[in-house]
């Protein structure tokens, strides 16, 4: 009778993973209704359901009352995703906001922490927490920082070079295991090795180790962390460095080519969604996404993102699911990376001027329709590189409509966030 129990279950989830399959389980059903020996246990369904995809355990809670319940308390949704902006030249102080592409919704500009000023910039995001670097001066510092909290952790310097180095940290730090990863991008030219600086939560010093295996820190705007690992990728290599075993790794990768594309040229991101990572590339007309095939050492191209999108801004890119209409399989830029090579009625230099998110959909490779409009934070802004951006996860607790918001006109068409 178990294997029986088996076959039904097997049979209600094989229709809730093909909803247009002809394969009729009813009958099936019908014969064991009173048959109480088949009953599966609910702490039994809640295990197999909760190993379902999201679009799957939707349409699991529509098989009966109890799956309806149960779906209901496995289901893992993604994280949320804002933009958080600043624009750091203006004559009151440093202003900011935030965007929430899914529900078009746009704070507006609001007047700055006091902990930044004209010569804070972003330059890395993760949990909610920032990584922000201070450069007023040759003395460059950099802190971590909850632009909801205000909360504020300071980094030593430790005498590094911390002006030519790139950076990522594993986790928000108010948990134990922290900890923030630097990288000095002149010390492969310099000295032909890598320098690889960690920084513990609650620790005086940084700890800096040297690594003969060399990689070009070039190859992607930014450092992913993933599952314990720091991944950097290079034309034909991928640099991975494991943080509790303290071990750097350059694995060989086959190189992406794009045609026309200089190596030099590439434009390039990281980012990875529940354990796959991903690779977009935005160095030609054509956006790619490539997935890493671990085994075979390649990139494979993705022609999809299976209902997914990838959200891109110059310090940041992340990925969600779960997303429909219009926010569906697609590429979200802020800040035009694509050195002007996509088709464009406004000129080159309003586009160096103004922030210019786009949608691009990888459905039909082409750029969305649906405008979003070109912003400036506030009158007068137009010097070029005043804003910096980046893609952060706002607590739980937090609505962007706790904010003061701009009419749903003006987030679309206005190019003023004020």
């Amino acid at each position: 009778m178990a294997c029986r129990g088996i076959e039904i279950i097997s049979l209600f989830l094989y229709q809730i993973c093909n909803p247009r399959s002809y394969y009729k389980i009813e009958e099936h059903i019908d014969e064991e209704k009173t048959n109480k020996d088949l009953y599966l246990p609910s702490d039994l369904v809640r295990v197999i359901l909760s190993r379902l995809a999201l679009k799957d355990n939707i349409r699991s809670s529509a098989v009966c009352k109890t799956w309806c319940e149960i779906v209901a308390s496995v289901r893992v949704r993604d994280p949320r995703f804002w933009l958080m902006y600043l624009d750091r030249y203006q004559p009151y102080g440093v202003y900011y906001g935030f965007d929430d592409p899914v529900e078009k919704k746009k704070t507006k500009a609001m007047m700055g922490f006091p902990e930044l000023s004209k010569h804070s910039c972003i330059v890395y995001s993760n949990d909610g927490w920032l990584l922000i670097k201070e450069s007023p001066s040759n003395d460059v510092k950099h802190f971590l920082f909850n632009p909801f909290t205000r909360e504020r952790i300071n980094l030593p310097t430790n005498g590094l070079r911390m002006a030519t180095m790139k950076f990522a940290f594993s986790c928000a730090p108010t948990k134990k295991d922290c900890l923030v990863f630097g990288i000095d991008t002149w010390s492969v030219s310099l000295y032909g090795r890598v320098r690889i600086s960690t920084w513990h939560l609650g620790a005086t010093t940084w700890v800096e180790e040297d690594f003969p295996d060399v990689i070009s820190v070039g190859g992607t705007r930014n450092i992913l962390y993933s599952d314990g690992l720091f991944y950097m990728a290079a034309e034909v290599s991928l640099g991975v460095f494991d943080a509790s075993a303290r071990t750097w790794n350059v694995l060989p990768v086959q190189p992406i080519t794009i045609a026309g594309v200089d190596a030099c040229d590439t434009i390039r991101w990281l980012t990875e969604y529940k354990g796959q990572i991903y690779l977009v590339d935005a160095s030609s007309a054509e956006p790619m996404v490539f997935r890493l095939n671990r085994l075979e050492s390649v990139w494979e191209k993705k022609e999809t993102l299976d209902g997914s999108s990838i959200f891109v801004s110059g310090e940041s890119c992340v990925m969600a699911s779960g997303l429909t209409g219009s926010m569906s399989n697609v590429l979200y830029f802020w800040k035009r990376p694509l050195k002007q090579r996509l088709p464009l009625k406004e000129s080159p230099l309003q586009i160096l001027d103004w922030n210019s998110p786009f949608k691009y959909s990888l459905y039909s490779r082409s750029l969305c329709e649906e405008r979003e409009g070109d912003y400036r934070m506030v009158p007068g802004s137009t010097y070029s590189g005043t804003t910096n951006n980046v893609w952060i996860e706002p607590p739980h607790n937090i609505s962007i409509s706790d904010y003061s918001l701009l009419p749903s006109d003006d987030a679309i068409n206005t190019r003023l966030f004020i």
